[in-house]
C-alpha cells in the first residue's frame, strides 16, 4: 500500500508540472479581465513587410556593391537588419500568443519587448558602423556611380513607403514599433541614397555619399534609443511610464476606508498591461469588499490598471502576519519610514474623515500626537516631526474642517468634543496604548479634555500657550479673521497677508514662513484661499459670555483631572494666555510647570531650533 501511495504520488505531481489547471488561471466576476496574450498584434503585416524586405534587400546589396556606394551599402545593410528584425518581431508575435503554463502563468507577452530591445541594440551597432566608415572615406574618397544609386534609391524608396505603411496600421506593439524604426530608418537611407545619386551625377563631388550616410545615421539614433529605454524599462518591470507611481499610491489612501497603504507594487505584465499589488490596511475586514471596489474602480477609471491584487490586513496589527512569510525578501521586510505621509481615519459616527501626516516607522510603540490650533494644520509640526521621527512615530492630524479631512454638514459640531471622539478614533486605529501630547492652541485644549477622561492614553503633554481662560483680547483678534473673507490671485500676496496675520508666532526668516504658513494655502478657481472651511467659526462666533465662562469653568474642572507631566509653553508677549493663568495652573496642578519665550505672541511655532530642542528635552 505504501509503496502505492508514492507511485501514485509521483504520477499526480508529474501531471501537474506539465498540465495547467484551467481553474488557476480563469478570470471570476471582480478578477482583472485581462488577456495575456497580445490582442492588437498583425502577424500578417509583419509576414507582408519580412518578404517585401527581405526581398528587396538582395538586390539592393547586388547594386551598392557594383556602384560601390557607402549610401546604397548602408540602406542595403539596413534592408538586411530590418528583414532580421521583421524575422525576430513575427517569432516574437506567434511565442507571444502562446497560452499560459505551468512554468509561465503570465503567459509569453514580454517576447515582444525582448525582440524590441535586441532589435535596438542591433540598430545602434549598424549606425556605430556606418558612421565609421563614412569618417573614412572622407580621407579615402571611393567613386560612386550615380546612375545605379539614383535608380536602386527610387526603387527602395518606394518599396520602404510600402513597408512603413503597412507596420504603421499597428501602432500598439512595441515589437511592430521596433520594427518599423528600422523601416523608417531605411526610408531616409533610401532618400538618402536618392540625393546623393543625383548630386554626384550632376556635379561629381563623391563625399555627399558619406556625409548623407552619416546624416541618416543620426536622425534615426534618437528614435532607436527610445525603443531601447521603452523596452528595457518594461524587461526591468519600471513602473509603467504612463503611470505615475506616486499619484498611484496617494490615490489609494484617498478611497473611503483605506487607512495606509504598503508594499505597494506597479510594472507591466505584458506590454499594455498594467498590473498592482499591495498591502492595504483598513479599520474592519467585514469592510474589506466595498473597499476593494472602490479601488478597483478608482484604478482603472484614473490610471488604466485593471489587473490588481492586494491583500487587506487591519490597521495596527501588521507584525501579526509578518512572521508567516519566512521567505518575503529584506526589503520588503525594511522598517517603513513615512515622511509626511498622508493618512486616513474613519470615524467613529461614520460621517466623515479625518486625515493625518506621519513621520517615522509605524511599529514604533512610542507614538507623538501633535495637534494644531483652530485655524491651523497638521503640516505645522512638519519641522518638530522631522526632528522627532527618529525617536517617536509622530503623526499630525488634520482636524476635520482643515486641511485634507472631510467638512462636516453641521458647523455646530465643530466643537471640542466632536475634536477629541476623532482623536480618540485615530488612538485606537493607531492600536496603541499610550502617546505623548502636543497642543498648540486649541490643540492643547482637545488635549487636557481628552487627558481628563478615564483611562486616558496620553502620557505626557506639551500645552503650547492655551489654558483655562482664554483673555478676551484673544478673542476679539481671532474672530477679526477666523471665517473671514480671504482670497488673493497671486500667491506670494496671500502668503505675505497670512504672514501678517500670524506675526504674533515670532520673527521668522522667508524660508521658515514658506515652511509653517505655505501649506496653509490652497488654489480654488484661480484665488488662493485658505485651507479651512469657513464654517468653523459659526460656533466660534456664537459663544457669548455666559456660554464662555461655564467653558471656562468645565476647562479648570478638566485641568485638575490630569495627573501626567504636563509643560505649559507661554509665548512672552502672548494675548491668549495671561501669565496669570499659567501661574494658577501650576498652583492647582502639582503635574504642570511652565517655561516662557522670549519676543513672541502667540503662539510659539516651534520651527526654530531652540524650540525644537525643548520640545525635544521634555519629551526625552
Amino acid at each position: 500500500m505504501s509503496g502505492s501511495h508514492h507511485s501514485q504520488s509521483a504520477i499526480l505531481k508529474t501531471q501537474k508540472s506539465t498540465e495547467l489547471d484551467p481553474s488557476l488561471h480563469a478570470h471570476k466576476k471582480g478578477d482583472a479581465q485581462h488577456s495575456h496574450s497580445k490582442q492588437v498584434s498583425n502577424q500578417n503585416l509583419l509576414l507582408i513587410a519580412l518578404v517585401l524586405t527581405l526581398g528587396f534587400a538582395g538586390v539592393e546589396g547586388t547594386a551598392a556593391y557594383f556602384a560601390n556606394s557607402l549610401a546604397l551599402i548602408s540602406d542595403a545593410g539596413h534592408m538586411v537588419t530590418d528583414a532580421a528584425a521583421l524575422g525576430l518581431a513575427l517569432l516574437a508575435q506567434i511565442i507571444s500568443r502562446r497560452p499560459p503554463s505551468p512554468k509561465h502563468s503570465f503567459g509569453f507577452g514580454r517576447a515582444e519587448a525582448l525582440a524590441a530591445f535586441v532589435n535596438s541594440i542591433v540598430m545602434l551597432a549598424l549606425v556605430a558602423w556606418i558612421v565609421y566608415e563614412a569618417i573614412s572615406r572622407f580621407y579615402e574618397p571611393h567613386k560612386v556611380d550615380g546612375l545605379t544609386v539614383t535608380v536602386v534609391a527610387a526603387i527602395g524608396l518606394v518599396m520602404n513607403i510600402v513597408v512603413a505603411w503597412v507596420l504603421s496600421r499597428d501602432k500598439k506593439s512595441v515589437n511592430t514599433r521596433a520594427a518599423l524604426v528600422h523601416v523608417m530608418g531605411d526610408l531616409l537611407g533610401s532618400i538618402a541614397a536618392l540625393i546623393a545619386g543625383v548630386v554626384i551625377q550632376l556635379t561629381g563631388w563623391m563625399p555627399i555619399d558619406a556625409i548623407l550616410s552619416i546624416l541618416v545615421s543620426l536622425l534615426i539614433l534618437k528614435s532607436t534609443i527610445s525603443i531601447l529605454n521603452e523596452s528595457y524599462h518594461f524587461l526591468m518591470e519600471g513602473v509603467p511610464l504612463h503611470i505615475d507611481y506616486l499619484q498611484v499610491g496617494k490615490d489609494l489612501r484617498g478611497v473611503p476606508g483605506v487607512l495606509a497603504v504598503h508594499d505597494l507594487h506597479v510594472w507591466e505584465m505584458t506590454p499594455s498591461f498594467p498590473a498592482l499589488i499591495g498591502h492595504i490596511e483598513i479599520a474592519e475586514m467585514q469592510e474589506w469588499p466595498q473597499i476593494l471596489s472602490l479601488i478597483n474602480t478608482m484604478l482603472l477609471d484614473q490610471h488604466g490598471i485593471d489587473h490588481v491584487t492586494l491583500q487587506p490586513e487591519v490597521f495596527g496589527t501588521m507584525d501579526d502576519h509578518t512572521h508567516d512569510e519566512p521567505l518575503q525578501d529584506e526589503a520588503s521586510s525594511a522598517p517603513v519610514n513615512h515622511q509626511g505621509d498622508t493618512f486616513y481615519v474613519q470615524c467613529s459616527d461614520g460621517s466623515h474623515r479625518m486625515a493625518y501626516h506621519a513621520w517615522g516607522n509605524p511599529r514604533n510603540p512610542k507614538v507623538l500626537l501633535c495637534v494644531h490650533g483652530l485655524t491651523r494644520r497638521g503640516s505645522d509640526f512638519k519641522t518638530l516631526a522631522e526632528a522627532m521621527c527618529n525617536d517617536y512615530y509622530v503623526v499630525c492630524p488634520d482636524i476635520v474642517g482643515r486641511g485634507d479631512s472631510d467638512r462636516l454638514s453641521n458647523p455646530m459640531q465643530y466643537a471640542v468634543p466632536q475634536y477629541v471622539a476623532d482623536i480618540a478614533q485615530l488612538v485606537k486605529t493607531l492600536g496603541v496604548s499610550q502617546v505623548d501630547w502636543f497642543g498648540t492652541s486649541m490643540g492643547g485644549l482637545i488635549g487636557m479634555v481628552y487627558a481628563a477622561m478615564p483611562n486616558s492614553p496620553i502620557r505626557k503633554m506639551l500645552i503650547n500657550d492655551v489654558g483655562p481662560k482664554i483673555e478676551a483680547e484673544a478673542i476679539k483678534r481671532l474672530g477679526s479673521y477666523v471665517g473671514q473673507p480671504f482670497s488673493f490671485p497671486n500667491r506670494a500676496d496671500a502668503l505675505n497677508r497670512l504672514n501678517t496675520i500670524c506675526a504674533s508666532f515670532g520673527e521668522h526668516t522667508p524660508d521658515e514662513w514658506e515652511t509653517y504658513n505655505g501649506p496653509m494655502l490652497i488654489e480654488r478657481n484661480g484665488l488662493w484661499i485658505m485651507h479651512y472651511d469657513p464654517d468653523i467659526a459659526v460656533p466660534f462666533a456664537a459663544v457669548n459670555p455666559i456660554m464662555a465662562k461655564a467653558g471656562e469653568m468645565a476647562m479648570w474642572h478638566a485641568f485638575k483631572q490630569i495627573h501626567i507631566p504636563m509643560l505649559i509653553v507661554r509665548g512672552a508677549q502672548s494675548d491668549l494666555l495671561s501669565a496669570a493663568t499659567v501661574t494658577e495652573m501650576c498652583k492647582v496642578n502639582p503635574y504642570a510647570h511652565s517655561i516662557e519665550i522670549p519676543n513672541v505672541g502667540h503662539a510659539p511655532a516651534f520651527v526654530k531650533k531652540e524650540q525644537v530642542a525643548l520640545a525635544q528635552e521634555f519629551f526625552s
